[in-house]
């Protein structure tokens, strides 16, 4: 079976200075930039060829995954980009600093609209609405791929990355909420069945 690739882009410049980012379109910053190459060159180590390349349609996301095939020596590969991928709606809080939304909202209202599965902050989407709809196209479209063998790489972010893990590893909610998704550093899963998809270590 396939080799599933998940990598949430590099810092980006709205990163660097801790704003809410959501479905906003950042520019990667200089350290994002190298992020996205080191991994490129993690990846290019273990000598792992991909069959399939897919990106949200933000471009903080395609840009590291430009840079990790381009490091790869992958760049011929065609990139799939898909709105599904992208990041979740942060609706009022987009572009806004996160202590600023501290300070108005308070630290556990917070909290809880960064971390938790379900919380909905003002206009935006929870991070489970943001696991289905990138779970629906990766059932649909990625793990057929997967199943037939094909190795893929997804560039996308924090928290679909969260929701889509929480999906296809059926982690418990706790686990999810609790997760860290590091920027640029790629997480492996091996796809034994649609059923079976087990995180690895490469």
């Amino acid at each position: 079976m396939g080799l599933l690739v998940l990598v949430r882009h590099g810092q980006s410049e709205w990163n660097a200075l801790k704003v809410f980012s959501g479905q906003a379109n950042p520019e990667l910053s200089a350290k994002g930039i190298e992020e996205a190459r080191n991994a490129g060159r993690t990846l290019n180590s273990q000598a792992i060829q991909f069959d399939l390349a897919y990106s949200s349609g933000l471009k903080r996301a395609r840009k590291t995954l430009d840079l990790i095939l381009e490091e790869t020596e992958q760049s011929h590969l065609h990139v799939i980009e898909d709105n599904l991928f992208n990041e979740r709606a942060y609706g009022d809080l987009t572009g806004t600093p996160i202590e600023e939304a501290v300070q108005k909202h308070g630290v556990d209202q917070v909290h809880q609209w960064r971390h938790s599965l379900h919380a909905v902050p003002p206009g935006g989407e929870s991070v489970e609405m943001t696991a289905n709809r990138a779970h629906g196209v990766f059932k649909h479209r990625v793990l057929p791929q997967l199943m037939n063998g094909k190795n893929v790489i997804i560039s996308s972010h924090r928290n679909t990355i969260r929701g889509l893990i929480s999906k296809i590893c059926k982690l418990k909610q706790k686990e999810t909420e609790q997760m860290h998704i590091g920027t640029a550093q790629p997480l492996f899963f091996q796809v034994n069945s649609a059923e079976d998809i087990q995180q690895v270590s490469k």
